[in-house]
């Protein structure tokens, strides 16, 4: 249904900018409006990012970006919002290998039309299908995330999550760490973390079908599982 799509020429990164300006400006008011259409701020240079991409459509339906660790301290937006005990622990998070999660974004246009979509009378199957997957649109950004720290050499990620994403994730066996009170962050918004290796033992052991889909079938990220200790897992 989508595909994953990392944003490493120009024409992508304005095509990331363009997405994010729909849901970040346009559609949630969160951030000021460029005349030129496009979302931006002092992060993206030191960030990789990827987009999500609708098969069918060629659609643009979300992205995400990682930023990356820029210096000895280690500083990454997070640490500007997040007041919780840990948010400097190197132990917990490690200056040199801990990249944000951060620009989560799925664009509520594509959402309405697949929705729309499915509704009609006379909807193709295919447009159909693709309302009925929209929701794992969230799964599909976690996996470029995950993807892109497999490609840096990132060995634990923090993020600034809403508590219902938070929910959501776990459904699929994808479990972020909570770490301090929650903060007022265009609304309520939980400050969270994992160590990559623990997340994908997790995902693995609770959702092998999400496992696949992170992992690439396990070609990005081997597994740890035999087939009769999935089955235990899956109980």
């Amino acid at each position: 249904m989508f595909q994953l799509v990392l944003a490493n020429t120009p024409d992508l990164l304005q095509e990331v900018y363009r997405v994010r300006y729909q849901v970040y400006c346009i559609e949630n008011q969160f951030e000021d409006q460029n005349p030129h259409g496009l979302e931006r701020d002092e992060f993206d240079d030191h960030s990789v990012h990827s987009l999500l991409v609708d098969a069918a459509s060629h659609r643009s339906v979300g992205t995400v970006r990682l930023v990356m660790p820029r210096s000895e301290s280690g500083l990454l937006p997070f640490h500007r919002v997040c007041e919780g005990a840990g948010r400097f622990n190197s132990d917990l998070l490690p200056y040199k290998t801990t990249a944000e999660c951060s620009r989560f974004a799925i664009s509520k246009t594509f959402r309405r039309d697949a929705a729309e979509a499915a509704d009609k009378p006379c909807k193709v199957l295919a447009a159909a299908t693709r309302g009925v997957a929209v929701p794992h649109i969230t799964i599909g950004l976690i996996a470029a995330s995950l993807q892109m720290c497999f490609a840096n050499g990132i060995t634990h990620m923090c993020a600034v999550m809403e508590p219902t994403l938070l929910r959501l994730l776990s459904r699929f066996g994808i479990r972020f760490q909570p770490m301090g009170p929650q903060v007022n962050y265009h609304g309520w918004r939980q400050p969270c973390f994992a160590k990559i290796t623990t997340l994908m033992a997790d995902i693995e052991a609770e959702r092998r079908d999400v496992w696949n889909i992170v992992s690439d079938n396990g070609r990005l990220w081997p597994a740890t599982l035999d087939d009769e200790e999935v089955a235990r897992a899956f109980g």
